[in-house]
Parts: structure tokens; sequence; C-alpha cells
């Protein structure tokens, strides 16, 4: 049996633990960098946390363990979608370690069944979603990707 499959980003943002987390945790600010949805929780251990796309949940998922403004793990379901929807939920954590003038975030997502729809799926995303985090922090502008960011002015 070979080594499960799972995704590591690190990132280095020029910002503070307690900005960072408002960042993950802040629908205002989810929706600026997390393709448009705004994350809701009471952010408590077993709790339940989604990302909404307007009124339609789109991720859903249950908190495993919280410590802000260090560490959040969940669980990861994309119920858009039936099919990865009836995949056993994988595990998302992230990690904010504050050096110096900066903060490491790493995030790693794990726990997948196999390299399944789901695992594919994220792969790319969560670079975009990264990079536009680090984007937003930095900036205080989101990152527009795409074809309508190609587009010349």
């Amino acid at each position: 049996m070979g080594v499960p499959p799972r995704h590591v980003y690190e990132f280095l943002i020029r910002t503070t633990p307690e900005r960072l987390w408002r960042a993950i945790t802040d629908p205002a600010d989810t929706q600026l960098y997390y393709y448009g949805t705004k994350v809701q929780s009471d952010w408590k251990p077993g709790s339940r946390l989604v990302y909404l796309d307007g009124d339609q949940i789109s991720l859903d998922c249950k908190i495993v363990e919280i410590e802000a403004p260090h560490r959040l793990v969940h669980t990861f379901t994309m119920v858009y979608d039936p099919e990865m929807a009836a995949e056993r939920p994988s595990r998302v954590s992230w990690v904010i370690e504050k050096q110096g003038e900066v903060c490491k975030l790493t995030l790693v997502h794990d726990d997948f069944d196999g390299e399944t729809r789901t695992y594919h799926e994220v792969e790319h995303g969560w670079a975009e979603i990264l990079s536009g985090l680090k984007t937003l922090l930095e900036t205080g502008e989101p990152l527009h990707v795409g074809a309508a960011a190609e587009m010349p002015a």
C-alpha cells in the first residue's frame, strides 16, 4: 500500500495570526477569496461549518479541532455535486505559525479514500484560494484570476 493521497500547501503571509484567523473565519473575508462563498459556523468543536454560495450550501463540514488563532481542523464534503457529496468526508487542517513579521500558513487536505473525485477537484482550487487569501491580506484587494483578469483594461 502506498502513501495515502494528500495535498499540502505552505504560504508565508505578511500579517498577524489574528488577522489571518479572521480572514479564515469571517464571511466578509471568505467571500473575497473563497470563490465568493461565505463561511458560517459558531466555531466550536463538533459544530457544523458550511460555505454558502448565495443561500445554497456548497461545502458541508464539521469542526474537529479549533484553537484560535493557530489551528482549525474540519471535515470537508463538496455537496454541490452528487458524486462528491456521496464520498466519505475528507479532512482539512489550517495551521498558523507566527514567524517574525509574517505568518506561515500550512494547509493540509488529507484523509481521502484514495484518489477520489474530491481529491482531484481540490488540487488546483486550494492554490487559487490560498493565493487569493495571501493577496487579500497583503494588498487589501481580492485576487482576480481567470479570463476576466487577463482582459486588457
